[in-house]
């Protein structure tokens, strides 16, 4: 097969090439140009910045044999043949978690290179690594032979261990800005004779979040379209919603305008918009208009405590949106909220649609058939009384006494077991709710029996919190999980150091038990609702 996608097409191919990494690159060209070289290398940073490729320019340049201020001279046999050199090895450690393939790799480095001046491994993902084999990696990283040279990179450097990061040159990797993403794609669109607009070109770096692979794989996707590439055109295909509408969605807020709020959470729900990269935009334009607000250049019925408070409603509903719950409908309350007029929801309530008729298929309470009398009454809501709820033990204190019960027993080996299982559990599931709700959590205590999980924020945890049930079954059913955030756990070690240098003992705390009142017992073997008292 001759075709080639783009971001494979126009993978750089010297230092020159890479867009958008200056320090780094420099810094990278100032050791080989000194005969500065360490020995290992790690590099940072978000996906589609740069840093497989940087890692292989450098493999093939500190072993060209006519380096030129610190570019490869493209020209030696080791540059010729560099996609096929033995001496450099290329290992993703996704695919590659144990320990085997690190003592694989020890084995080999004490032999010398075959062709070229260095043995170079290059571990892509490498926070994949099981703790095993970080620990195997260890000693090797600390005192390799001076003819090998580590380079790792991660999307995700707090998952690596500090241990090996003290034996590496830490290299962080920026976002790209979205004019040097845009100029780089309008340059490989004039190349391949792609004709698009610039404006098209803006949207996808801005929906491209600091990637240029992602941005050409984009363009890649667009270029089959046998017309010019506009703006509609981009939003279309990777569902997406313009800069412009979003501007209008808050007019909507600001003016009360309640039936165009429904009619944008309506349009970007059929079109499967990404919620994440909308909530993102909104962000965006409430900042601006906050900053307006605060330099007194922009009149606006909500103030700027009202947008604070937005921004931050909207941009933790980005959590919540990985439960099982239509995040479009929690974007929806969270605008409504925002709203200050007296209009309620009945049956009549209905949008406009373009041609300004009303278009009822969104009522709440659908009507039933009635008589022409009857139509032309006011139609009254039936309430029907809420059901009576179980009285159900505190969550909050569940997780209390289940941190409080971890620490009576926790070890490190238990933890460090747990953490190789989770991270299979989270690669293996097929459970994609469960999976979103728990990718950003990890292993910071555990027991026999419990496991504590941290996440970044509060809501998070809470929302964990709520299906530790359907976790425990998923995951080990003889395991019980609690879930904190970030700033707990600080806080809960802290106690726990202090605890021990008072010689304060935790002790086993038995958790409550399930209550129920006596019609709630009933209510579950009957339905009460159904039967008729005689």
């Amino acid at each position: 097969m001759d075709y080639k996608v783009l971001y494979r097409k126009y993978r750089p191919k010297n230092f020159d090439e890479v867009i958008g990494q200056n320090v780094t690159i420099n810094l990278l060209k100032d050791g080989i140009i000194n005969n500065k070289i360490s020995h290992a290398y790690i590099f940072s940073g978000p996906r589609g910045t740069g840093k497989t490729s940087t890692a292989k320019i450098f493999a093939r340049t500190i072993n060209c044999m006519n380096p030129n201020n610190g570019n490869a001279c493209g020209k030696c046999d080791n540059c010729n043949n560099f996609l096929t050199n033995a001496d450099i090895y290329e290992i993703d450690a996704a695919s590659n978690t144990g320990v085997d393939k690190m003592r694989e790799i020890i084995d080999n480095i004490k032999l010398t290179p075959t062709n070229s001046k260095y043995k170079v491994y290059i571990i892509d993902e490498v926070h994949m690594l099981s703790t095993g084999a970080f620990n195997a990696l260890l000693l090797t990283l600390e005192e390799p032979p001076s003819h090998v040279v580590f380079i790792l990179a991660t999307t995700d450097i707090q998952e690596v261990p500090i241990t090996v990061l003290s034996r590496c040159q830490r290299l962080d990797f920026r976002r790209i800005t979205i004019n040097d993403i845009v100029n780089k794609l309008r340059e490989i669109s004039d190349l391949e004779n792609i004709d698009i607009d610039d404006d098209a070109l803006i949207e996808i770096a801005q929906y491209s979040d600091g990637g240029l692979r992602d941005a050409l794989s984009i363009l890649d996707q667009l270029s089959k379209f046998n017309e010019k590439i506009t703006v509609d055109i981009v939003l279309k295909t990777i569902g997406l919603v313009s800069s412009s509408q979003v501007e209008n969605l808050l007019n909507y807020v600001e003016n009360n305008d309640v039936d165009n709020i429904i009619g944008f959470v309506d349009k970007v729900r059929s079109i499967s918009a990404d919620y994440k990269t909308i909530i993102k935009k909104v962000i965006e334009v409430i900042k601006y208009r906050a900053i307006k607000i605060k330099q007194n250049d922009f009149i606006s019925r909500l103030d700027y405590s009202d947008y604070k408070n937005l921004c931050f409603e909207l941009a933790s509903s980005i959590y919540k949106a990985n439960v099982n719950i239509d995040s479009y409908s929690l974007m929806e309350l969270i605008l409504l909220n925002y709203v200050n007029n007296d209009v309620k929801f009945t049956t009549n309530n209905a949008i406009k649609d373009e041609n300004g008729t009303k278009n009822i298929s969104r009522e709440i309470f659908p009507k039933e058939k009635t008589s022409s009398v009857e139509e032309t009454k006011d139609i009254e809501i039936p309430v029907n009384k809420p059901k009576v709820e179980k009285k159900r033990c505190n969550i909050d204190n569940i997780v209390d006494i289940r941190i409080n019960n971890c620490f009576v027993s926790a070890t490190k080996s238990m933890k460090e077991k747990n953490i190789i299982k989770w991270n299979e559990f989270l690669q293996t599931t097929n459970d994609k709710k469960l999976k979103g709700l728990l990718i950003d959590s990890n292993i910071v205590l555990s027991s026999s029996d419990i496991i504590i999980l941290v996440v970044a924020m509060n809501e998070e945890a809470e929302i964990i919190n709520e299906n530790l049930d359907q976790i425990s079954e998923s995951f080990n059913s003889s395991y019980k999980f609690a879930a904190i955030s970030k700033d707990r756990w600080e806080k809960e070690m802290v106690l726990y150091k202090n605890n021990l240098k008072n010689n304060i003992k935790y002790v086993l705390k038995e958790e409550p038990k399930e209550e129920y009142q006596e019609d709630d017992i009933i209510d579950d073997i009957f339905d009460t609702s159904k039967i008729e008292v005689v």
